[in-house]
């Protein structure tokens, strides 16, 4: 069984808020990092007060945003816009291999604490600055949230369909993007300085990631000349790759090969599909896709969603039953994967909490939940005596609402 932490000894210190950011950090905290949270006093991350279906979350900073993104790390609660809060961050970075900021293009440099300042007392740090629209060009200190750079990127006009496009992706998948991408740049930066001993800066955008995100299609349209449109569940020139009506419940298909339409019509008991004329081949089919899905949803009303998943899974066709979030999160065959950690115990909250780890397996390490989200400045004395500062002085800079 796996037992080595991936980065077991890389200390972090993690200025970031909301979600994109917090959610990067958290990503190397499953993995063994020691991410240090530095957050406002008495506020603290906004994120601890956002939504929650249970609101008692939200009033004693614990909402279920914060909870997801992060376990395994420290808080010290640090006044980065006065001189002494610039100099405990300095102090702290002088050991540090990592800090990650999303605060505002420009606003670290104010504080005297941005890529530039810290690498002249510690060359080998690597700076992770996550910001809407990137550290160069006119818009690099606009501010914005992920609904707003699916609205920028062009995202929201294919989300939908026909009649109610634009419409804003339900989950904010620009923030968890970027945060994977903040992550892997992290990571890649890691690797190069143990080859090379150097620390470096690095610029990641959520607008670029949501480029990214939409790369095949971002192609077609700067290469062909695409004008891309919201189809809804279904894609255009693929008829079989689609959302079904079924007796029960919808179910969506995804049979994108020859071999999966085959697999498809055999399993329906529409094999006479596959000698028509009009479906021979995809081009075909692309030209003749109403008239096909009318046969296909004939087809589908015999049965339940989740008989014809049955049926075409053991076919070899890819398909699902569409489920709600309540119910995908309780399949059985989640438990395989071990991807959920449960804390049974939390400050803060009345409740077990449950949490998602990350989306991959390492054979030779393993992602762990060890310690819940911390409470606002709940290892602040720990930290900052770690570096030198006495009780007294602590509780001298409390008073002084430096910590």
């Amino acid at each position: 069984m796996p037992v080595k932490s991936v980065f077991s000894g890389i200390r972090v210190l993690d200025v970031t808020r909301i979600l994109a950011s917090p959610f990067a950090s958290g990503q190397l905290a499953f993995l063994g990092a020691d991410v240090v949270k530095i957050e406002d006093p008495g506020a603290g991350d906004a994120a601890r007060y956002g939504h929650s279906n249970d609101r008692d979350l939200a009033k004693t900073g614990m909402s279920s945003n914060f909870l997801s993104q992060n376990s395994n790390k420290r808080s010290v609660t640090l006044n980065l816009r006065t001189p002494e809060g610039q100099r405990i961050f300095r102090k702290l970075a002088e050991d540090a291999d990592i800090v990650i900021q999303n605060l505002r293009t420009g606003s670290m440099d104010r504080y005297g604490l941005g890529y530039e300042d810290l690498r002249k007392i510690n060359p080998r740090i690597i700076y992770c600055s996550l910001t809407a629209y990137g550290a160069t060009g006119p818009k690099k200190r606009h501010p914005a949230y992920d609904p707003v750079v699916q609205a920028a990127s062009g995202m929201m006009s294919i989300n939908g369909t026909p009649e109610t496009a634009p419409l804003k992706v339900g989950p904010p998948v620009v923030d968890y993007g970027a945060g994977l991408a903040a992550a892997f740049a992290i990571a890649s930066a890691l690797y190069h300085r143990e080859r090379t001993g150097e620390g470096q800066h690095i610029d990641v955008s959520m607008l670029d990631t949501a480029f990214v995100l939409m790369g095949s299609i971002v192609t077609d349209v700067m290469t062909a000349g695409a004008k891309p449109r919201a189809h809804g569940n279904s894609y255009v020139s693929i008829p079989t790759n689609a959302g079904f009506e079924t007796r029960e419940g919808l179910l969506y298909i995804a049979a994108m090969q020859e071999h999966h339409v085959k697999h498809l019509c055999e399993s329906i008991g529409r094999a006479d599909l596959l000698t028509d004329p009009r479906y021979l081949t995809h081009e075909s089919r692309s030209e003749n896709g109403a008239e096909l899905r009318k046969q296909l949803e004939k087809a589908f009303k015999t049965r339940t969603a989740a008989e014809w998943e049955e049926i075409l899974n053991e076919a070899g066709v890819p398909a699902m039953r569409v489920r709600t979030i309540p119910e995908a999160v309780r399949e059985p065959y989640l438990e395989s994967r071990k991807l959920f950690h449960v804390f049974k115990s939390v400050a803060g909250v009345k409740s077990s909490v449950t949490v998602p780890l990350v989306p991959f397996k390492l054979s030779a390490c393993e992602a762990r939940a060890d310690t819940p989200p911390p409470t606002l400045g709940a290892d602040t004395d720990e930290v900052l005596r770690s570096v030198g500062y006495s009780a007294r002085e602590v509780a001298e800079l409390r008073e002084r609402h430096i910590v």
